[in-house]
Formats: C-alpha cells, sequence, structure tokens
C-alpha cells in the first residue's frame, strides 16, 4: 500500500474511533431539561431526585434549610398582615400590631414583580457594559443578581405571638379573599407547623424540605448518575418574562420535561395579575412543543399538584379557566379533559409522555420517577442509535 494510501487508511481509522467515542458519549450521559412557569414544581421535582437517585438529605445536613423555611414563614405571616389592613381586621392585641410593624419592616415581602424589573434594569446595564457578550453567555448572570437584602434571621418569640393574636388568626382564616397576592400553598404548609419549627431544636424533615418555595430566577444544574447513566438536569426560570432565555439550552437536549400546575386553573401569574396560570402554561406548551429546534426532542408532561386540584375542582369548576367546558365536576373528568387540551396543542407526530403527579409526594414520586429514567433511557438509546 503507497503512503497516501496508508495515510487516508489511518485518517478513516481515527474518524471511525472518533464517531464510535461520540456514540458512547452519548450513550452514557443525558441532558434534561426541565420547563413550565413558575411554581409548577420543577425545584422540587429535583428535590426527589436528590431523594430517590442522590444522597439523600441526612440529618446531620438538614439544618440548612431551616434558613429558606423560616423565610417562608415570615413571608406568609408578613402578607397575611398585609391584607389585614385591607379587609378592615383589627388586631386583638395592641402590642401585637407593633410586633407586626417590626416585623414587616425587618422582612418586607418582595414582589415578583419588583425582582422581575430589577432583574431587567440589572441586565440591562450589563449589556450596555458589555455589547459583544453571547445571549447564551447572560444565563449564568440572571443567578448572580442581587435581588433582595442578606437574610435576617426572625425572632421567633416575637412570630409567635404574632401568629396567635385573634385578629392575625381571622385574616388567615379569610385567606381566599386575598388579593392580588395569595399564600402559597408552602406557606400555609409551614404556617400550621409553626409551633414545632419554631422550636430550638427544630431540624427540618424531609417533607419540610420538598415544601420549601424558592423560585428559581436564573438556571439550575444538577448532576446524577442513574445506572451508569450520568443526568444533566437543567432547571430554568420559569417566570414570563425570562421564557427568552429558555431557547438557549435546547441544544443536545435528550428529553423536555414539562411541568403545569393543575391547581392553578383559578389562579394568576405571580408577575401578571391578568393572566391565568394553566393557560399560561397551555400557552407555553404549544410554543415549547413546536419550536423548531425541538422537533426531534420527545417531552414528558407532568401534570402537577393533583392532590390540591382534587381538593379545589369539588368546589370550584375548571369553567374559571374552560368557559366551553361541559363535563361532570369530578376530579376525573376535569383532569381528562385538561390531558386532552394540551394534547390538542402538540403536534402530531411528537412524543409526549403524561403523568398525573403531585411533587410534594415522596411514594407517588418514587414510582413516577422509576418511570421516568425506564422513558429517558428508551429515548436516549434511539438518539444514540441515530449518530
Amino acid at each position: 500500500m503507497s503512503k497516501g494510501g496508508r495515510a487516508a487508511l489511518a485518517r478513516s481509522r481515527s474518524i471511525d474511533h472518533q464517531i464510535d467515542e461520540d456514540r458512547e458519549k452519548k450513550q452514557k450521559e443525558v441532558q434534561l431539561l426541565l420547563l413550565g412557569g413558575a411554581g409548577s414544581g420543577k425545584s422540587t421535582f429535583i428535590k426527589q431526585l436528590q431523594l430517590h437517585y442522590g444522597n439523600g438529605f441526612p440529618e446531620s445536613e438538614r439544618e440548612i434549610f431551616t434558613e429558606q423555611i423560616l423565610k417562608n414563614v415570615t413571608e406568609g405571616l408578613v402578607l397575611i398582615l398585609e391584607q389585614m389592613e385591607i379587609l378592615g381586621i383589627k388586631f386583638e392585641k395592641e402590642e401585637t400590631e407593633q410586633h407586626g410593624i417590626e416585623l414587616s419592616g425587618k422582612h418586607p415581602r418582595v414582589s415578583m414583580k419588583m425582582i422581575l424589573s430589577k432583574m431587567a434594569e440589572d441586565e440591562e446595564a450589563a449589556l450596555k457594559a458589555q455589547q459583544n457578550r453571547k445571549n447564551a453567555d447572560l444565563s449564568p448572570t440572571m443567578a448572580k443578581l442581587k435581588l433582595s437584602t442578606p437574610y435576617l434571621r426572625p425572632n421567633t418569640e416575637m412570630i409567635l405571638q404574632i401568629w396567635s393574636d385573634a385578629g392575625v388568626q381571622c385574616s388567615y382564616a379569610s385567606r381566599h379573599k386575598f388579593s392580588p397576592e395569595k399564600l402559597t400553598h408552602s406557606e400555609e404548609y409551614f404556617l400550621e407547623s409553626i409551633d414545632r419549627i419554631t422550636k430550638k431544636n427544630f431540624v427540618p424533615t424531609v417533607q419540610d424540605i420538598l415544601y420549601i418555595r424558592q423560585p428559581t430566577l436564573g438556571v439550575m444544574e444538577n448532576t446524577f448518575e442513574i445506572d451508569n447513566l450520568i443526568y444533566r438536569v437543567i432547571d430554568v426560570a420559569g417566570q414570563k418574562s425570562l421564557r427568552k432565555k429558555w431557547i438557549h439550552f435546547f441544544e443536545a437536549v435528550t428529553a423536555v420535561m414539562f411541568f403545569v400546575p393543575l391547581s392553578g386553573y383559578d389562579e394568576v401569574l405571580e408577575e401578571d395579575t391578568t393572566m391565568n396560570c394553566l393557560q399560561d402554561s397551555l400557552q407555553a406548551f404549544h410554543e415549547v412543543s413546536h419550536n423548531h429546534y425541538l422537533e426531534k426532542t420527545d417531552m414528558i408532561l407532568f401534570l402537577n399538584k393533583k392532590d390540591l386540584f382534587v381538593q379545589k375542582v369539588k368546589k370550584l369548576s375548571i369553567k374559571t379557566c374552560f368557559p366551553k367546558y361541559k363535563g361532570e365536576n369530578t376530579p376525573e373528568a376535569c383532569l381528562k379533559y385538561i390531558k386532552d387540551q394540551f394534547i390538542q396543542h402538540k403536534p402530531g407526530h411528537k412524543q409526549v409522555y403524561i403523568h398525573v403527579s403531585c411533587a410534594v409526594d415522596v411514594k407517588m414520586m418514587k414510582d413516577i420517577l422509576s418511570s421516568v429514567i425506564d422513558i429517558v433511557v428508551e429515548i436516549n438509546l434511539r438518539r444514540a442509535g441515530n449518530l
């Protein structure tokens, strides 16, 4: 064989070797992109992955979550105090009223609109300072923005005194009247556990950790190794004005996991009180599923917060969100209708796997995660075979 022939053969073998390496790498690593509106359960899903496929949440490491839990408590309590004035509810004791003023002053509740406005200002300043910055490089900046004052641990005795006031309890009992902001389910959960949480020796339980609400305002990436596969799980901020960033993460995605808060059918977005939560999810799902960059990407749809949905639908019809609905007002019938709405909004050729979930339910999520892992492995094998 001539020198030219040997060189060509060597190049061919090198290319074959590179192809084999790429295929092997593709088969061993998957990238999952978590999308959906704010409060849809993406971060809780990652905690469930950590619980079942990571190192869990050993008791020795749970204390670090106390700060976030107390922040949820104070934010909820401050909203209750703000709504007392709106609803014309008086404090039982003058002393409690003074404590309330002090708490609100030290721990002001920052609205999502204000946070997003600050983010927009900081991003605009960053763009002016570096005009040549690539769009894809903007996402890490989002997580570094200083959006609030440093954490100040609240006085737990003061919190207990405020919570025990009859006027505060009356306001809490009237929380369905709160407007425009509502208490989150997490805030309700922690407020109703306030005696346990404010004890000196308090150590958060796994359930407490799952209930923590801390909105993702940037990009969070977690890595898990499951059955010899590396899973890169990317959680991107879901607020409406931040969704233009989603497209930067569409490349090389194995599957998109889209989260929908079922119980949001009678709720509005925090950042846009004119938009129904569930209708917003439907619109966002349509846009993502039809995006040409994801044309060949399978989707896993999580219709989440089933527990809250089942409770709510017994009292309030989904006609609030879907005026044309004419079915029975049962959880089963309403859920089927909502499923059909999402199916109708996907492209005909696209495979969408649907799971009805409750992200804070450990047992349910263990079974769902097992099924999801099987689906992702199947998708990855198909993709690797097409390399």
